[in-house]
């Protein structure tokens, strides 16, 4: 299915979306997939930036499993 869609340029119009949602327990399993992929990188000679896209998902993940926390008090309950 990917092969259908060109991963390579900058031309967002041509991109497929998709929405989905996800509570903080899936968000921080995608996180740490990332992160155990990102470790395990063996290189793609095919696709010289997978490694960075890895990288700025993970980072996405990331800041959200933040901003989650933050958003928690010491007790548990959101404010």
């Amino acid at each position: 299915m990917m092969d259908e869609y060109s991963l390579e340029g900058n031309n967002e119009e041509d991109i497929p979306y998709i929405q989905m949602e996800l509570d903080i327990r899936d968000v921080y399993q995608i996180y740490q997939s990332l992160s155990f992929h990102l470790d395990r990188w063996p290189g793609n000679e095919t696709d010289p930036y997978e490694q960075e896209r890895i990288k700025q998902m993970r980072d996405f993940f990331y800041r959200m499993v933040l901003e989650f926390k933050f958003s928690v008090d010491s007790s548990g309950e959101r404010e």
